[in-house]
């Protein structure tokens, strides 16, 4: 498997319905705001570390085998952080002075992003290959509407978010 596609398994691991963001495009949460998120990501990370290596060098997400599946969904069950603690941190965060609709849009594909990684693993376990293909693909969607609804709201995607999103 390329790092690439195991990076977004386990990104979808550790872890959206289509929002677009209302805020003017020159508008983004203050610096200090994008910052307290960051800490957050680096707070859920180090509570949830990466347990194990995959257990497939070439896995295919999406062209797997049944047979592999319920292995992968282990990986995934022993490797998925719970989004319970994660949103209570962010929510603790409050409302930003500005781009508050950003920062709520970018709220919500977390939400989902997580969401989506509970369903994947629950698809690999039960060895249902079409519904995990489905969620793959679903994957991609969610984490590149985040990355690009963080972007915009003035938060980086590339720090310890980066894990997170």
């Amino acid at each position: 498997m390329n790092s690439r596609v195991l990076a977004a398994l386990a990104a979808s691991v550790l872890g959206l319905a289509g929002c677009s963001s209302s805020s003017s495009a020159n508008q983004k949460v203050p610096a200090t705001f994008a910052t307290q998120v960051a800490q957050v990501c680096a707070s859920n990370l180090a509570r949830y570390p990466t347990i194990g290596s995959f257990p497939y060098s070439n896995f295919n997400p999406h062209d797997p085998s049944a047979s592999q599946l319920p292995a992968v969904g282990a990986y995934f069950a022993g490797n998925q952080r719970s989004i319970q603690p994660f949103e209570s941190a962010l929510t603790a965060l409050g409302e930003p002075s500005t781009d508050a609709n950003s920062w709520n849009n970018v709220k919500t594909l977390v939400v989902s992003f997580y969401g989506n990684a509970i369903a994947q693993k629950n698809a690999a376990l039960a060895s249902n290959v079409s519904a995990f293909v489905s969620l793959v693909k679903q994957n991609q969607t969610l984490t590149n509407q985040l990355k690009a609804a963080a972007t915009r709201a003035g938060i980086s995607v590339t720090g310890p978010c980066a894990n997170e999103f």
